[in-house]
């Protein structure tokens, strides 16, 4: 298995499992990723808090690329694609989710984990999007991070590909908190049961929130705020 999911309660555990090749995302592994968050949320008792992890002493290596022939427009929009369709569904995804990285995050695994709520790093961790190195352009990875991060972390990131270690990431805005890495499985596993604390419905409200109000004009944020609040306040005190 490329993907092993375990549930406790109202968190879940979504672990890639390729350690013997450094975790990296070939197309088995993305459409298992994929199918593997489709299926907590279809299920009767969806999640409240997804965790992702990497098996072994790294999260992930970042995208193997698919086949072993020269690539084709077709197979590469195919590839990209399928990247990208992962990342949208893990950035808009109705519950809470926190990535958990240990040793390395390289390019698209870091994109990847980049979309979670949270992004727990070890102090440790070794962070790049080194794909300029291979002479590559990552404007997947640009798409994205090109409206979180400020301009000159940005390209200093991806121009030069170097790599930070949990504290600078912190620093930079690529990751939540930075801890000892003894303690990243207690760090994680305590602030899961502390978010799915909150009630699934007051967590898929702000979720919901976040998603929609994703691209618009900041001066109708609030009134999509007072609405979504408004029905979420007298549909609870109904069902009372």
């Amino acid at each position: 298995m490329t993907v092993e999911t375990d549930r406790a309660g109202s968190v879940a555990t979504v672990t890639i499992n390729r350690p013997d090749a450094d975790n990296k995302l070939d197309v088995a592994t993305v459409e298992s990723l994929t199918s593997a968050l489709d299926e907590l949320q279809r299920s009767p008792a969806p999640a409240d808090v997804v965790i992702l992890a990497g098996a072994g002493s790294d999260f992930s290596l970042g995208r193997q690329p698919a086949g072993t022939g020269p690539p084709t427009p077709s197979s590469l929009i195919s590839e990209f694609s399928r990247i990208q369709r992962l990342n949208e569904l893990v950035q808009r995804y109705p519950a809470v989710t926190i990535a958990k990285i240990q040793g390395q995050a390289c390019g698209a695994a870091l994109s990847l984990a980049g979309r979670c709520d949270f992004v727990i790093v070890t102090d440790d961790a070794r962070l790049s999007f080194p794909e300029v190195r291979h002479g590559i352009p990552p404007t997947i990875v640009l798409s994205h991070y090109r409206y979180v991060l400020r301009r000159p972390v940005l390209l200093d990131l991806i121009l030069t590909g170097r790599e930070v270690s949990g504290s600078e990431a912190v620093a930079l805005g690529i990751a939540t908190r930075s801890v000892a890495p003894e303690a990243l499985a207690d760090v994680v596993d305590q602030l899961a049961s502390e978010v799915a604390g909150y009630g699934s419905r007051t967590l898929r409200t702000i979720k919901r929130f976040m998603a929609s109000s994703d691209g618009l004009d900041p001066r109708d944020a609030p009134t999509l705020g007072i609405s979504m609040i408004t029905n979420e306040m007298v549909d609870r005190s109904l069902q009372a």
